[in-house]
């Protein structure tokens, strides 16, 4: 079973005035979002081989 932090986005937008962020905060979200791209991608490929391998499986 995977983690509530799996399951869920950890960040969101609302909430936050941009225009009103310091540059090393907005540097800070940026690199949460791409933590959070991260994950998602290892996401998908973990997904993707859960697919090839049930695909392969039903067609032996």
């Amino acid at each position: 079973m995977a983690s509530d932090e799996e399951e869920f986005p950890i960040l969101s937008s609302e909430g936050k005035k941009f225009d009103e962020m310091s540059i090393y905060e907005l540097e800070e979200y940026l690199e949460e979002l791409a933590q959070e791209i991260r994950k998602v991608e290892k996401l998908i490929e973990t997904k993707k081989k859960a697919q090839n391998a049930a695909e392969s499986f039903f067609k032996n």
